[in-house]
């Protein structure tokens, strides 16, 4: 997330082109304040169109019939999600994380101009080694403008 918003503020045009893609595509719908959004958690784990029989607790299910189900593309692994580990270790989050980051990124571009700090023309997205993934070296403050509706 934190790299994708430096790069936003580092490519302002791609920042404007997708804040007028998603009113265009939203209308501008905003939820009322002090209301409850509720993720439905269960029906998750439990669609009859991602999971063979998801109401029997089968846990060599992903032994057997369900050994495939991971981030793959064209049967093979996706590298970008090896974050969240790959094969029968990889992190169950994964279903929430990758629409929670483009909805996170997406209301942020939405609501805001992001710029860089006072006196800078860019963030510096160096990369450095993390205990588990690559992190950018070193972190900026950026400027959230409100946009107009």
């Amino acid at each position: 997330m934190e790299l994708a918003i430096a790069e936003l503020v580092n490519h302002p045009n791609a920042q404007t082109r997708l804040r007028k893609e998603l009113r265009d595509v939203l209308g501008g719908y905003d939820i009322p304040k002090r209301t409850k959004v509720i993720v439905n958690t269960w029906w998750l784990g439990n669609n009859p169109e991602w999971w063979d029989k998801p109401e029997e607790f089968r846990p060599e299910r992903f032994l057997d019939e369900e050994k495939e189900v991971e981030a793959l593309v064209g049967g093979k692994v996706d590298f970008r999600f090896l974050p969240f580990g790959v094969g029968r270790r990889s992190w169950p989050g994964i279903i929430l994380a990758l629409p929670l980051l483009g909805l996170v990124v997406g209301k942020l571009v939405k609501e805001f101009e992001m710029v860089p700090p006072s006196g800078a023309d860019k963030i510096d997205v160096t990369e450095k080694g993390g205990q588990f993934s690559l992190q950018i070296a070193v972190h900026s403050t950026i400027a959230f403008h409100p946009k107009a509706p």
